[in-house]
């Protein structure tokens, strides 16, 4: 486990009360740093947040709790972070088990947890702040503690097929905070507090079949890929100033009137990869560094992101019917991993380090091997 205590959140370098994180976030931290709101007011108001203002498509429409997909919330108050991290494990770890009991069923399809507290609404882009990251990792990801900065983590989400076969499917893993406002990381901000969010497109498309919401995992996949196009390169909200963080990169060889997508926005390119795209960190990563610590805003970076890293090749062809190989990094995303009844609860999937190379943007396993994961 993270030798940072919870008690340390009070440590973290602050932005003062009057910081603007946009009006969005402003006007949500009003209700959900107040004292006078009940937790279901609290918890109505960031899902309302989240359905307008978060990039991510997939997390609009869980909240909204339409179109088959829905979301689990676990929260967590100012005075229980102050229990300690004992008492922060017993109740992350209960609420991740009755999670996993609905996703079995397809009741769910993504998880949340939220620590709403002042001190991390209004914490600064800091080396503190990349601890508090392991910190609240290390007490999810128990079976990985202690976790590493720039790494991988990934869930594991059980879900029942109709012939009541069990399998596994891979879900991805990030953290959201407000001091991202205006930095490299815009687009992981988030008002009230700090958030991990987890959720798998591959389980939520397999679960449209088993509901007979669709017709075929083809037709669900095609879903699940037009939410995830829509995702991409619809960042920089908050600021007029701001651009996506993550955007599309174009294909020659696709021509306009090959387009697959429909009612396509302006800000996806007619020829736009269906192979890759990019952006100012890896989106897959649960605590990378350097944007977490950084806390110049873009502005003072010349705009238009100049000087920063960029990753030009994240990946995005994993949204496919193929089937892959136990060991690819895109196995277990679309077509589940069978288990038995006993490891519904188990995590199997070693954590990886990303690595920004051309052509290969995941390094080595840093925990399990193959063969411990399969058995």
């Amino acid at each position: 486990m993270s030798k940072f205590g919870a008690s340390s959140f009070s440590k973290l370098p602050q932005h003062p009360d009057e910081y603007d994180f946009g009006s969005d976030i402003n006007e949500a931290n009003r209700i959900l740093l107040s004292k006078e709101y009940e937790q279901s007011q609290k918890i109505e108001c960031l899902f309302n947040w989240i359905s307008r203002y978060n990039p991510c498509f997939f997390g609009r429409v869980a909240v909204r709790q339409s179109e088959g997909l829905s979301v689990e919330i676990c929260w967590i108050s100012e005075s229980e972070i102050e229990l300690g991290q004992l008492y922060l494990i017993d109740k992350i770890q209960t609420a991740r088990r009755a999670w996993k009991d609905k996703a079995e069923k397809g009741k769910s399809h993504g998880f949340l947890i939220f620590f709403n507290s002042k001190q991390l609404a209004f914490a600064k882009p800091s080396f503190e702040l990349l601890d508090v990251c392991r910190y609240v990792s290390d007490i999810y990801f128990i079976e990985h503690a202690p976790t590493e900065t720039d790494v991988i983590y990934t869930e594991a989400i059980p879900l029942r097929d109709k012939n009541e076969n069990l399998s596994i499917f891979k879900a991805g893993a990030n953290i959201f905070y407000p001091g991202a406002h205006k930095t490299r990381n815009h687009d992981r901000r988030i008002p009230g507090g700090l958030m991990i969010s987890i959720n798998s497109p591959g389980h939520y498309a397999n679960s449209l079949v088993y509901r007979d919401l669709a017709s075929s995992l083809s037709e669900a996949i095609e879903h699940v890929r037009n939410l995830a196009w829509l995702s991409i390169g619809n960042g920089g909200i908050g600021d007029e100033k701001m651009y996506s963080t993550t955007w599309h990169n174009q294909d020659p060889s696709q021509l306009p009137s090959e387009c697959p997508m429909k009612n396509r926005p302006p800000y996806i390119p007619s020829d736009f990869s269906k192979e890759n795209y990019s952006g100012l960190y890896h989106t897959d990563i649960l605590s990378p560094t350097s944007v977490t610590i950084d806390s110049k805003e873009i502005d003072e970076l010349e705009g238009d992101y100049k000087g920063c890293e960029i990753w030009k090749e994240l990946r995005i062809d994993y949204l496919t019917e193929r089937r892959f190989k136990p060991g690819d990094r895109n196995y277990a995303l679309f077509h589940g991993h069978p288990i038995s009844d006993e490891a519904k609860y188990h995590n199997p999937w070693p954590p990886i380090r990303a690595v920004n190379k051309p052509g290969l943007t995941y390094g080595y396993s840093t925990g399990l091997t193959q063969a411990q994961y399969m058995h």
